[in-house]
């Protein structure tokens, strides 16, 4: 077996080093009172400090130190202050051998080290089979086997011994995990499984890149097509028990290599190897080929109500010219019949001096058939036209899923598999059991289109009624479908509550709030009723420049500009950037930071062998360029080793961690702090428009035209870092996503702050964001219409008793406090994601109890931060300013084919939407560095620098950097003695 390599060659150097830094050398060279006693014994300075040397190296990093080696100045020197000695006399140590051998025979004798022999490999290396089984990484494995040794006293006779060591017990260690995963499966599954790499019938593709298809445009088509490999996923016949022994992260990473291999990569595979990846693979698509199944059914539905207004508008239009000539006729009636009356004729008479019955008849008829307005439930009357459409995509998924709920919901689930088991026969819901639940479960709006004047049902408008209310129960999470991860019960995806109880009987629930609901809500009464009894009183005297209307509060814009003097200093130390071309920017920051590590292979961890190809693959992901064309750009780069490149080494993980790098190497930047707080950050939404096979991964939004387009949700810290990054449909709500960059970062900021734009706004965020530590401050662009709360009625507070809307309900509080404290701890351990929770309770229309008590939460905070909002001025000048930063910066950098992305996959697009942050993020981080050394060297020339100005520097702009044109790479960069490209400087 050929030996698995898992240090890059500086890591390998590095690993047995001998330590420098004074954190490691008083953790690790510290000597104790037993170690001075035994130097006491010897009689020579030369042979203490000798001594001590080699017994501090067996502890730490537990090898012995070579003849000859060159021991750091820093720990020779801490040694011999401890043994109050001079460090010149080690040249005198281990002159003679016999001296350096009898010194060893001292240590092994007086504190029981040991070397590695045959019955303590076989004991270390069945520690290390347990260590790789859990870990994530092999790397994990060398360090944990490094540090047993130290902790036992085990000479490390050299890393290759630890490394080798180390790999022998990950591949036992897999080994062991695929053979019990093989001996769950019966030989008649594993056929079925092994099926799935053969050719199809008729079509040149194997089943298991079949199954790996994306969707394509929302449709009846894809909609069976989901089915149809979602049925093949299951007809295998795997149960999630087979992989009850391999670790939750195993099962992922399998998966995720299962995903990229092709059917000849598994074909290639030993057959334990093979099986256990094809079973952790189609496993996980089971669970996505669901949740793409229900998210089409969703897309489907609400697509079902756009058609619907579309063909309402279609008529509205066609029968304008009808609707004229009516108004026509009735101005001319009115006119005409009151003239006629005030003749004395009777009303009859008078009607028909001027027009005839019918032709009155006519006319009302004309107006009452252009008189229907845009409410929701005139939409309902034009859903018939759908039915066909809408039971051809219907029936197969209502046969596909098994729908569950609670009590309140049962009836309806009844009403549900009767309709799916009419539809199964090919036949429409007649039956009267499915007429008579369904029927007591419609609402006023359905009910008139349902249900005719005689009493008799509309089968095609109740099974319509039926689709589109399981679409709105599945999304408030009211109905949950089995082998769905999106869709499960909300109670699943929370903490257990057995981890909860633990959690709070040893008060470590990490929230920001008191967890004694008595005390929360006495606290909010009387900060709220203070701060409604001031805002009155400002009103009632005039004070500051907020004032009430008939349509409640408003408040002025606020304006922001930059003085001449803060754009002549910025152009200033623009002019002095170094030039240079993106393609060396990106080898710089990596140059500094060394993000290119942290995009390991997914099957060997290793590092990127190939610089020039993975920079090359990751700025045409950037750029928007595509492999091809930048193959052509690059000499000597082909598109298929940028390919390889992406299969293996980009995933989100990988673009997470090397973002969180360069976000970190920025912040701790000198010059980053002019540019504001690292605790503050703010959110956004960028629309990128699709082209070609792209568009089917996309939606229409109005805001944006009718062509399709995807959202860039980002945060931007206070110091222009873009530390999150994750696409949402193009008409989701923003609200939905605030959270997650605050709770998903790994890039170590402690934000305090975050602002958003209007449309990242609603209750529930801010109930979430108080109670878990965060001050939200968007920026509100409309007061009027808004209502405040209090715990107290209207009229105590004067002026605003007519903005005050309903009380605070603090029962309703009370009544779900303990599950908003266990929601909030699931969001704080990642156990559930943020926008998952706040996308179920956002939508749920018979709002839970839950939802509606944090609504209650965040009525509490919307309102304080309202009151401080129409109080301060200063607190909007600075939100605005926040929110100003807008990162143009994307747009420049994604360049390349009308900035359109043409990815079809999710997968796709989120890989090239992380790309194109993670370099915006590296020119950031160059412009911040770079920006910093031109500062300096105006001061070092006698330059003035107004410290007021240099809050005006921003590191987004891009005019220095070369974003087109030939990819190419500098062989020797010029760099200056720091290290740094020299400032083009000239007074």
């Amino acid at each position: 077996m050929p030996r698995r390599m898992i240090l890059t060659d500086a890591e390998r150097q590095n690993f047995l080093a001998l330590p420098a830094d004074d954190d490691n050398l008083i953790r690790h060279w510290s000597l104790n009172d037993e170690d001075q006693r035994l130097l006491e014994t010897r009689r020579r300075d030369d042979t203490r400090l000798g001594l001590a040397l080699q017994l501090c190296a067996l502890r730490y990093p537990g090898r012995l130190i070579q003849r000859g080696e060159v021991i750091p100045e820093s720990a020779l020197a801490f040694l011999a202050e401890q043994l109050r000695i001079e460090p010149e006399v080690l040249a005198n140590f281990a002159r003679r051998t016999p001296t350096r051998y009898e010194q060893l025979a001292i240590l092994r004798q007086n504190y029981g080290f040991s070397e590695l022999s045959h019955p303590l490999r076989a004991d270390l290396l069945a520690f290390a089979r347990g260590v790789a089984i859990a870990s994530t990484k092999d790397k994990f494995v060398v360090t944990a086997l490094a540090d047993e040794m130290r902790r036992r006293r085990i000479v490390i006779p050299g890393i290759t011994v630890i490394e080798r060591l180390a790999g022998q017990a990950c591949t036992e260690a897999e080994e062991a995990l695929f053979a019990d995963v093989v001996a769950r499966l019966p030989p008649d599954l594993i056929v079925r499984m092994e099926t799935l790499l053969a050719m199809r019938p008729r079509v040149r593709q194997s089943g298991i890149s079949w199954l790996r298809e994306p969707p394509g445009k929302a449709g009846e088509a894809a909609m069976r097509g989901l089915i149809d490999r979602l049925e093949a996923v299951r007809h295998v016949g795997l149960s999630k028990d087979v992989l009850m022994a391999v670790p939750a992260h195993r099962v992922r990473r399998m998966a995720q290599e299962g995903r990229r291999l092709t059917a000849q990569n598994f074909e290639q595979m030993r057959s334990g190897r093979r099986h256990a990846t094809l079973a952790a693979f189609l496993l996980e698509m089971e669970i996505a080929l669901t949740d793409a199944a229900i998210g089409m059914f969703e897309v489907l539905i609400g697509k079902t109500f756009r058609q619907a207004e579309a063909e309402r508008d279609k008529q509205l239009l066609e029968n304008a010219s009808s609707a004229t000539s009516a108004l026509d006729f009735f101005v001319s009636f009115g006119e005409a019949i009151s003239a006629k009356r005030e003749t004395g004729l009777s009303l009859d008479e008078a009607v028909n001096s001027v027009s005839s019955w019918e032709q009155l008849m006519q006319a009302t008829a004309a107006a009452k058939a252009v008189s229907r307005t845009r409410k929701d439930d005139d939409l309902i009357a034009y859903l018939p036209a759908q039915y066909a459409r809408i039971r051809r995509f219907a029936v197969p998924f209502l046969t596909a899923f098994t729908f569950e709920g609670n009590r309140q919901n049962r009836d309806f689930i009844d009403a549900v598999m009767q309709m799916k088991a009419a539809g199964k026969g090919g036949r429409r819901s007649t039956n009267p059991p499915l007429i008579a639940n369904a029927r007591d479960l419609v609402d006023k709006r359905w009910i008139k289109v349902i249900l005719a004047a005689d009493g008799s049902i509309d089968q095609r408008m109740l099974e319509l009624f039926i689709l589109v209310e399981l679409k709105n129960r599945i999304a408030a999470n009211e109905i949950w479908i089995k082998g769905s991860r999106t869709y499960r019960a909300l109670d699943e995806d929370m903490i257990s509550h057995q981890t909860y109880a633990i959690i709070k009987a040893e008060a470590r629930i990490p929230v920001a709030i008191p967890v004694d609901v008595e005390i929360y809500l006495a606290q909010k009464a009387e900060v709220l009723d203070q701060k409604l009894r001031e805002a009155a009183n400002r009103l009632e005297t005039g004070r500051g420049d907020t004032r009430i209307g008939a349509k409640g509060l408003r408040v002025p814009a606020v304006k922001t500009a930059e003085t001449e003097a803060a754009l002549a200093f910025a152009k200033r130390v623009a002019a002095f950037m170094p030039t240079i071309r993106l393609t060396d920017l990106v080898a710089d920051i990596d140059r500094m930071t060394g993000f290119s590590s942290l995009f390991e292979h997914l099957q060997t961890g290793r590092t990127p062998n190939d610089m020039r190809v993975f920079y090359a693959a990751i700025i045409a992901e950037a750029t928007n360029l595509g492999y091809s064309k930048m193959a052509l750009a690059c000499p000597g780069i082909t598109r298929r080793q940028m390919q390889q490149m992406s299969l293996w080494h980009f995933r989100e993980e990988t673009f997470t961690l090397a973002l969180a790098r360069l976000v970190e190497a920025q912040h701790a930047a000198p010059c980053a702090a002019v540019f504001g707080l690292h605790t503050v950050s703010s959110s956004d939404g960028q629309h990128i428009h699709l082209g070609d096979g792209g568009e089917v991964a996309g939606g229409v939004n109005g805001h944006y035209g009718t062509n399709p387009i995807i959202k860039l949700y980002t945060a931007i810290s206070g110091r222009y870092a873009p530390f999150h990054t994750k696409i949402i449909a193009a008409t989701a709500s923003e609200a939905v996503h605030v959270l997650d960059a605050l709770l998903e970062t790994d890039a170590g900021l402690d934000i305090a702050r975050h602002h958003v734009d209007g449309g990242g706004v609603s209750d529930l965020v801010f109930a979430f964001c108080h109670a878990l530590g965060f001050a939200f401050v968007p920026r509100i662009p409309d007061l009027d219409g808004r209502c405040l709360y209090g715990f107290r009625p209207g009229k105590h507070y004067g002026i605003l008793q007519n903005v005050i809307g309903d009380r605070i309900d603090a029962d309703l509080i009370r009544a779900h406090w303990d599950d908003i404290l266990r929601l909030m701890t699931s969001l704080r351990t990642r156990t559930v994601c943020a926008s998952l929770m706040l996308k179920r309770l956002s939508a749920t229309t018979r709002q839970s109890g839950l939802a509606q008590a944090l609504r209650q939460m965040g009525r509490i905070e919307r309102t304080l931060f309202t009151l401080d909002w129409i109080n301060d001025e200063d607190l909007r000048k600075t939100t605005t300013a926040e929110l100003n930063n807008r990162n143009s910066l994307v747009r420049a950098v994604n360049l390349h084919r009308l900035g359109r992305f043409r990815d079809r996959s999710q997968e796709n697009l989120s890989i090239r939407a992380s790309a194109l942050n993670l370099v915006v993020t590296a020119i950031i981080h160059w412009n911040t560095i770079y920006t910093g050394r031109v500062v300096d060297a105006l001061r070092n020339t006698g330059q003035p620098v107004p410290e007021p100005l240099l809050t005006s520097l921003s590191p987004l702009s891009w005019e220095h950097v070369n974003l087109t044109g030939d990819y190419l790479w500098e062989e020797k960069p010029a760099l200056d003695d720091s290290g740094f490209r020299p400032i083009p400087f000239t007074l």
